[in-house]
């Protein structure tokens, strides 16, 4: 295989297609073409194949028939959990239409507790933050994600590479590509959300709170806060992302799949037999999932705890040389 690209990750992280797509692409969710984007240069040997992985199909893409040569195979893969905020004025619609009365009043009640116990206070940094307090609030994102890594006893992707997110993520929030919301009780962060957007599409990336307010429903606060933002900024969906979560399936309204393509050239016979080897693998990891292997019987994040809280020790996020 000579690539293995995220597709999804590419658009709102890269802004870039792969380079066998036609653009624009279309968001069947809100019916509106994105712009154009550029295309990442991606070489397609004679005896190999691509891997596009990742791609959502909510959204309307069509392969680039440049040279009869060119085949393509469609793998379906994992769920993905979205909010279709079409048609809705405001998060208060959306709440009324996919909760029952029952479930607001709760998530109102704890949201009043809060606020009358604790100096609370909201805040999303979109296209403006000074940049000092930008760095405390990686730091404490740090601590609270490991926190709650140490809580759960699962992996967790982004802590061995966060300064690659700090260093990425200032510019986008002063480009209006991504935004932190915060809540605060007095000057101490309690909850904080990492998303990225790309025209009327958000993308969540990374939420954490502290533990302490769990309580208070700090996680459905937090979403409820997010969702009035998001309607108010005109965006048309909010997307989960992948992965099958108890918390996504509440907030979400759609339901989506995630497919993968696999690219190569039908003229050749080393070619063909790789991508069906490859396509073949796939096939059988989601024939796994769907009956629950691995993730709900085997957890490979719970396995991989172990081995990431041993690299965690002593590590300093900062300078990530000179912890390995």
């Amino acid at each position: 295989m000579s690539h293995d690209s995220g597709f999804v990750f590419n658009l709102f992280l890269k802004r870039k297609l792969p380079p066998f797509y036609y653009n624009p692409i279309r968001n069947t969710v809100s019916n509106k073409e994105l712009t154009s984007l550029p295309w990442i240069d991606i070489q397609l040997k004679d005896s190999s194949h691509v891997l596009v992985t990742d791609i959502p199909d909510y959204l309307d893409i069509e392969v680039r028939k440049e040279g009869k040569n060119l085949k393509m195979k469609r793998v379906r893969q994992y769920k993905g959990f979205l909010c279709n905020l079409s048609g809705y004025e405001n998060h208060l619609d959306y709440l009324k239409d996919n909760f029952s009365k029952k479930t607001v009043r709760n998530i109102n009640a704890k949201k009043r507790q809060l606020e009358f116990r604790h100096a609370i206070s909201y805040i999303f940094y979109y296209g403006e933050i000074d940049k000092s307090h930008y760095d405390f609030l990686f730091e404490q994102f740090y601590i609270l994600l490991q926190k709650r890594f140490d809580e759960k006893r699962i992996h967790n992707r982004y802590l061995l590479e966060w300064k690659k997110h700090y260093e990425m993520v200032y510019p986008k929030i002063m480009r209006k590509e991504a935004s932190l919301f915060v809540i605060y009780r007095e000057e101490e962060p309690i909850a904080i959300a990492l998303d990225f957007y790309l025209e009327d599409i958000s993308f969540g990336y990374i939420q954490v709170f502290n533990s302490d307010y769990k309580n208070y429903y700090i996680g459905d606060i937090c979403m409820v806060k997010r969702l009035e933002w998001l309607l108010a900024n005109n965006i048309s969906v909010f997307d989960f992302l992948m992965g099958q979560t108890y918390y996504k399936m509440k907030w979400s309204n759609l339901e989506y799949f995630y497919h993968h393509h696999l690219f190569y050239k039908h003229n050749s016979v080393i070619a063909f037999a790789k991508m069906c080897f490859m396509a073949g693998k796939l096939e059988l990891r989601q024939f796994l999932r769907d009956r629950g292997l691995p993730g709900k019987k085997f957890s490979m994040d719970k396995y991989l705890f172990r081995r990431m809280s041993k690299k965690l020790k002593n590590f300093d996020w900062k300078n990530p040389q000179s912890s390995s």
